[in-house]
């Protein structure tokens, strides 16, 4: 009913720079992100003793703006791969056993979309053969196999949520917080089923939104 006076156990702990990643566990595996020194690692440990189990690193300033900077989005784990977005628009595609790239591609420099004032912050949500950004206007797509763009929906800043996974009238569809609208978008082409105008001070729309049977609730 209460803590040891010295707290909880710890079972393992690591050090993986600054950022506000969480930790996504599969497969007996904890994957994560971090920046040290104007440089973003992706970790992978053992979930059960913290053992490091691979790296990979890239070039990646750190960004404070008003805070301490780093990395933003959580990795996705799907399978035998394991998606990451970078602040600036780096989107990576890993091999999950042993952190090899399997694909890498900058969608700033390819779309030359529009960074949000505090960087991408959405992690990627995979939709059968397609990764689904919050990037860009209303989102991208991309092959989840090769990095490829099957979709984009213009270059205005985006929001800093995940994308969340919906069903509308027999249509898959993924709700989108951009910067100043919430929107449904469909999954095969990026079409919007609908769009509610939802402004907050600075353009700051990182919650995500909340399905509770046909109802979406929206907050900020």
């Amino acid at each position: 009913s209460e803590w040891p006076a010295d707290g909880p156990k710890i079972l393992w702990k690591a050090k993986v720079g600054m950022g506000f990643s969480a930790i996504v566990v599969a497969n007996g595996r904890a994957y994560t992100q971090g920046n040290t020194r104007d440089v973003d690692t992706i970790f992978c440990f053992d979930a059960n003793n913290g053992t490091s189990l691979w790296k990979h690193t890239y070039a990646a300033p750190l960004d404070p703006k008003y805070y301490e900077g780093g990395t933003s989005a959580t990795p996705t784990v799907d399978g035998d791969r394991v998606y990451t977005v970078s602040k600036r628009g780096l989107i990576h595609c890993l091999n999950a056993a042993d952190g090899k790239v399997v694909w890498a591609t900058n969608l700033m420099a390819g779309l030359q979309v529009k960074m949000p004032t505090w960087g991408f912050a959405g992690s990627a949500l995979i939709e059968g053969d397609l990764v689904i950004l919050n990037l860009g206007g209303a989102g991208t797509a991309l092959d989840k196999r090769t990095g490829k763009v099957v979709w984009t929906s213009g270059l205005e800043e985006a929001g800093y949520s995940t994308p969340v996974p919906v069903e509308i009238a027999g249509e898959r569809a993924v709700l989108l917080a951009l910067q100043e609208a919430v929107a449904a978008v469909k999954v095969k082409d990026g079409k919007a089923l609908w769009r509610f105008p939802w402004k907050t001070q600075y353009d700051v729309n990182a919650d995500d939104t909340l399905l509770g049977g046909t109802k979406v609730l929206v907050s900020s």
